[in-house]
């Protein structure tokens, strides 16, 4: 999965941190709590803490519907499902 680039830099509008917003693509990519807590060098505990927030902030009750406000909402897409043209990770902008 990847963040929509300029929705990154608007994440404040939806109430959604930029780690949130980095926590909601890694658990779209299928890691666990702990799996990103090693990625992103940070406690199991505060990324179980961002996704009961992002829960509260966006009223979802569980990682499905997360991910499923996340695309309804443009913040991430898959397989050019729901998105706006992005370059290609392979390409230089």
């Amino acid at each position: 999965m990847q963040m929509v680039e300029e929705e990154v830099n608007n994440i404040d509008v939806m109430g959604l941190s930029t780690r949130e917003m980095e926590i909601i693509d890694l658990v779209a990519d299928g890691l666990t709590n702990q799996e990103i807590a090693v990625k992103l060098t940070i406690s199991k505990r505060t990324v179980d803490n961002h996704v009961s927030n992002m829960f509260t902030k966006t009223g979802s009750k569980n990682r499905v519907a997360l991910l499923n406000w996340a695309m309804d909402n443009g913040k991430i897409c898959r397989d050019g499902f729901n998105c706006c043209s992005l370059p290609d990770s392979e390409q230089e902008v």
